[in-house]
């Protein structure tokens, strides 16, 4: 058969990806990783209908994700090993996320229309816990090496001892792997949402973390001259007043302090970006997900490609002056600005 066009060459892979999906949420994924098996066999092991298995497994195999010989399905590493792990993003989190986005199409469709956006409780009761986990492996391979290391006046002074608070921090990775590299530092998260401080809290008392915790605050409304480094990871993008929360942080440094800021390294002008292969997911993800979590009625939102156009000219117009950039291999920019004197 000839070359299909690119638009059902992009339907038949939204199929195959969606039942792999389907695959990881039913735990079917699981033994087929393990070395495979019959669908029967494949259907014991997650606990599942086996009609159902067997309609999964042909599907693994018509996506490319499967061989199957004499009746037992076998994975094919060149397109299933990502899953086992080694990459410095959680794949799996990735691919599930999809059912729960598909779910939230009519909604979408619905924001489209009438421009108010979707609220962050909204999409937190659909998503859970899976969005928090995409970035994990990015936190613990890059976080301390690269955005730590490529600002080292902040290094030493994390050695010393500072106070510091990440905005957003969702579930609290980033701010638990510096609580446990510095423990000379104290440090806060501030999130508004009161179901993942929860988690974050937990999650912390977990790894027996004394100078770490957590609040149920919106950024915008952090205590006054508190700390001498805020961080906000990946999160500026989802929030809905992008001016009051940089006011916010910037009320909330002490003299001396400073902001660090890890967004996407994207530009925001897709004819550019359409030459990184993984573009469709950034804008994809954003018109479902970034940009609706960060839109209100009769207001712009912020979403995930606005900081590459915008967030230099916003920092100084909040008061901050750039002291420093990473350019990660992550795929984000990581900037260091600090409060102009007034």
């Amino acid at each position: 058969m000839s070359e299909l066009p690119q638009l059902f060459e992009d339907v038949a892979r939204w199929y195959a990806v969606t039942a792999l999906a389907l695959g990881i949420r039913t735990g079917l994924i699981d033994p087929l990783l393990a070395g495979g098996g019959s669908a029967a066999e494949l259907a014991a092991v997650a606990g599942v209908d086996p009609d159902n298995a067997a309609r999964w497994a042909d599907a693994m195999v018509a996506a490319g994700y499967a061989t199957v010989a004499d009746g037992r399905f076998e994975p094919r590493e060149e397109t299933l090993g990502l899953l086992r792990g080694g990459v410095p993003i959680d794949v799996r989190a990735v691919v599930e996320l999809l059912v729960p986005l598909g779910s939230l199409l009519p909604r979408v469709v619905t924001a489209i229309r009438d421009g108010d956006g979707i609220g962050s409780a909204e999409f937190q009761a659909a998503l859970g816990m899976t969005s928090e986990r995409v970035n994990a492996p990015t936190y613990r391979a890059f976080l301390l090496d690269e955005w730590i290391a490529g600002h080292p006046e902040l290094a030493a002074a994390l050695e010393r001892g500072i106070d510091v608070a990440e905005v957003g921090p969702g579930s609290g990775t980033a701010l638990r792997i510096l609580a446990s590299a510095f423990p000379a530092s104290r440090f806060v998260g501030y999130d508004v949402d009161v179901a993942t401080v929860r988690e974050a809290v937990a999650a912390a008392a977990a790894e027996g973390l004394a100078n770490l915790r957590f609040e149920a605050v919106d950024g915008g409304a952090m205590p006054r001259a508190s700390f001498d480094l805020v961080c906000m990871f990946d999160a500026f993008h989802h929030v809905t007043d992008p001016s009051g929360v940089l006011d916010g942080m910037r009320a909330a440094l002490r003299p001396g302090g400073s902001l660090l800021l890890a967004e996407s390294a994207v530009s925001g002008d897709p004819t550019t970006d359409a030459a990184d292969p993984t573009s469709p997911i950034i804008y994809g993800c954003d018109l479902l997900y970034c940009y609706q979590e960060s839109k209100l009625p009769s207001r712009p939102g912020t979403g995930a490609t606005w900081p590459a156009r915008e967030l230099g000219a916003m920092l100084a117009d909040h008061g901050f002056s750039e002291a420093g950039r990473v350019a990660s291999q992550a795929g984000y920019v990581v900037i260091r600005a600090v409060p102009l004197r007034t």
